[in-house]
């Protein structure tokens, strides 16, 4: 396997938007939840939304994606906000995520500004991954369920 990063274009679209569902159901499943068609579809990304956005290749196939935007808050400073980062299930453990990150990494380096990331608390392979990378948790988002979407007993 040799995986590439590079930047994303218009004709991975259809590859990225695929990883983001297989993301969206899999952090689903861990609360109990199913999205629908058009939940997952309010998710996806267009052409406008590639500027920052990067994909992880293997033989000339798209086997993961990240997205990152930049921002200022108090207690980040300047930063990169990684959104997203996911990688086919076959090639986890094998780098891809890795050198993903590792594009953020530098550019955030060379400019002199940190990285934020979140996830959802029940999604323990995500929360491994970024403590590798050295992240340290720094807020929690609590969710005060009206709507009762997420399954009691969770």
């Amino acid at each position: 396997m040799g995986i590439m990063v590079r930047k994303a274009r218009t004709g991975d679209l259809g590859a990225i938007n695929d990883l983001t569902d297989l993301m969206h159901n899999y952090i689903a499943g861990l609360y109990g939840l199913e999205f629908s068609a058009e939940e997952l579809e309010e998710e996806h990304y267009d052409e406008d939304e590639l500027e920052n956005t990067y994909v992880a290749e293997d033989e000339g196939d798209v086997v993961g994606y990240m997205s990152f935007s930049p921002g200022v808050d108090e207690w980040a400073g300047p930063h990169y906000e990684l959104e997203h980062i996911m990688v086919r299930e076959e090639y986890m453990g094998l780098g891809a995520a890795v050198k993903l990150f590792d594009t953020l990494l530098e550019r955030a380096r060379k400019e002199g500004v940190n990285i934020t990331t979140g996830t959802l608390s029940r999604n323990m392979r995500a929360l491994g991954f970024y403590e590798k990378l050295g992240f340290i948790p720094l807020s929690v988002r609590l969710l005060l369920d009206l709507q009762n979407r997420i399954p009691s007993g969770l």
